[in-house]
């Protein structure tokens, strides 16, 4: 009798439960931050009326040319900006991350999906939606500590020559600060931890402490090679996150981004390109503008 039921259910039905069963696990709080949820909940209903639209019954029915149609379709009778596409595919990626994990779908519509570069720069600062899509891909499994507490360290401005330096004694999780020692190209300074951010080091020294690991450990580095296979392995825990994320294909994108995009929160919040620098650890003005993609001379020649 169940059976015949389902028969007789729309079959526009299973893709409206898909969604919802995406969206649940969208609100579970190690996902998404409070201001991400909102901008992904709006794609994804713009994306269920689009594959409606299209008689698409699943998200597994969803074909590489159904996501390239939804990123690159106009906006009020305009073709969509190029930040705009990048957007679109970012949330969808990330949404097929979600129904990957769910058993819904058996593939990333998007992983081929190739757009033009969002700037000319040999490295730009990741958008604030980049950085909520890869904290996501950051978190691979439940058990794995090590990448998202990378990924929490970078968004506080440390730098892969850095990452393999920070103890577990630099960390202060009561203030959402971590002490970060320097490099040959920054100074030394305190970084500024998110709330996310905290949460994933805290994950970390947890499990670090269980077993049996002192504070004077480093937090991502645990081995004894050398002070290039150290950086190397720093710098591989964050690219691997931008790989998963899709972005290592990017031209633009460097792990130097996430620093960038936090000089460009600072001088988003203060107005003050000096509070960029200290931030970041650099100890010129110019090369902070520079960083974060603020060009102060046309802000001058507009004042």
């Amino acid at each position: 009798m169940g059976q015949h039921i389902h028969e007789h259910v729309p079959k526009r039905l299973t893709l409206l439960a898909d969604f919802t069963r995406v969206r649940d696990l969208m609100d579970a709080p190690v996902n998404l931050s409070d201001q991400s949820i909102p901008r992904f909940r709006d794609l994804v209903e713009r994306f269920v009326a689009f594959c409606d639209a299209r008689q698409v019954l699943s998200l597994d029915e969803v074909t590489p040319i159904v996501a390239h149609q939804f990123v690159t379709a106009k906006t009020d009778s305009l073709a969509a900006a190029v930040a705009t596409q990048h957007l679109r595919r970012s949330w969808l990626r990330l949404l097929f991350r979600y129904a990957r994990e769910l058993g819904l779908a058996g593939h990333d519509p998007t992983i081929d999906l190739v757009l033009p570069p969002r700037s000319n720069l040999a490295c730009r600062p990741l958008t604030d939606d980049e950085v909520a899509v890869c904290r996501s891909f950051s978190l691979w499994s439940l058990t794995n500590t090590r990448r998202p507490a990378a990924w929490a360290l970078a968004e506080a401005t440390v730098r892969t020559a850095e990452l393999p330096h920070i103890h577990i004694s630099d960390i202060d999780l009561e203030n959402n600060q971590v002490f970060i020692h320097g490099s040959p190209r920054t100074v030394q300074r305190r970084g500024s931890l998110s709330d996310w951010g905290a949460t994933q080091l805290r994950r970390r020294i947890a499990e670090m402490h269980a077993r049996g690991t002192g504070d004077s450990a480093f937090v991502i580095y645990e081995g004894d090679g050398s002070a290039q296979s150290r950086q190397a392995s720093a710098c591989l825990a964050i690219s691997d996150t931008l790989a998963a994320a899709g972005y290592v294909g990017e031209r633009d994108v460097r792990p130097l981004s996430i620093a960038a995009w936090r000089g460009a929160q600072v001088l988003e919040e203060t107005g003050r390109i000096e509070y960029a620098a200290l931030e970041l650890g650099v100890r010129s003005l110019d090369r902070a503008a520079r960083l974060i993609a603020f060009d102060w001379r046309a802000c001058e020649d507009s004042s």
